[in-house]
């Protein structure tokens, strides 16, 4: 089209038809600017096309990786919230007569006070979003905020696990050692049932009648529920970026 205008231009201009050439000149330059701003629009389109697929690609691997955190978090937090409910279930037995309670049922509450578990999060992902910056692929702005704040919620649900088990380790462990017998305890739990049973009796009366260990169990106890509702939290935090992240691939995919 535009070599057919040049050539017209080209006769206009011989035959000295100066208004004409004008009006052909400018109906040339439009044509030329139409057709600059139609490849600009196409290649924008085609920019558009690829960030919603690369957006999508980016939400789809990350609502894998917090569906895995999020299973993963459950575990944990059934275990901490047992271990808080045995602590309190232990707690209302001090100064009591516990004389018809098995021994047996008295190691596995105990033993399941003194399991802490500190969460490690699945964040591949999250991480590689933040220091590539594709993260800013993503359009969701509250999505993008909670990914960056990622790392601080879960540093704040598992801040607390390590003075826990400093406590068991430092306070309840050496209080009980020789009186209350870990190979009973161990055995309780399913991956350590082969362990020969303890070559004596447990102390409970004991332990039941001491206001040390009565202080000691107390604290392991409000210990384990601040984790489990840390861990709750960052439940809570994980379950709203499951469904902006499900909602946004649902928007993208109509």
């Amino acid at each position: 089209m535009i070599h057919f205008l040049r050539k017209i231009r080209q006769k206009l201009v011989v035959e000295n038809k100066t208004s004409k050439y004008f009006k052909y000149a400018i109906g040339e330059i439009v044509l030329v600017v139409i057709g600059i701003l139609l490849a600009l629009q196409i290649n924008t389109w085609n920019e558009n096309r690829k960030l919603k697929i690369a957006e999508q690609e980016i939400l789809r691997n990350l609502l894998k990786e917090l569906i895995i955190n999020k299973e993963t978090l459950n575990y944990y937090l059934d275990k901490h919230l047992e271990g808080y409910k045995s602590g309190f279930y232990l707690l209302t037995l001090f100064q009591k007569d516990i004389s018809t309670i098995p021994e047996i049922k008295l190691d596995s509450t105990l033993a399941k006070l003194e399991e802490v578990l500190t969460f490690e999060a699945s964040d591949g992902i999250i991480k590689s979003l933040i220091a590539s910056g594709k993260i800013d692929i993503i359009q969701n702005t509250e999505l993008k905020s909670l990914i960056t704040s990622f790392d601080g919620y879960v540093i704040n649900a598992i801040q607390e696990t390590e003075t826990l088990k400093l406590l068991i380790h430092d306070r309840l462990w050496p209080s009980i050692d020789g009186k209350i017998s870990s190979s009973n305890r161990l055995r309780t739990y399913k991956d350590y049932g082969e362990y020969p049973k303890g070559s004596y009796t447990s102390d409970y009366e004991w332990f039941f009648k001491s206001r040390e260990m009565e202080d000691i169990v107390s604290n392991l106890s409000s210990w384990m529920k601040t984790i489990y509702l840390d861990e709750k939290e960052l439940s809570k935090n994980i379950d709203v970026m499951i469904l902006l992240v499900e909602n946004e691939i649902k928007i993208k995919t109509k």
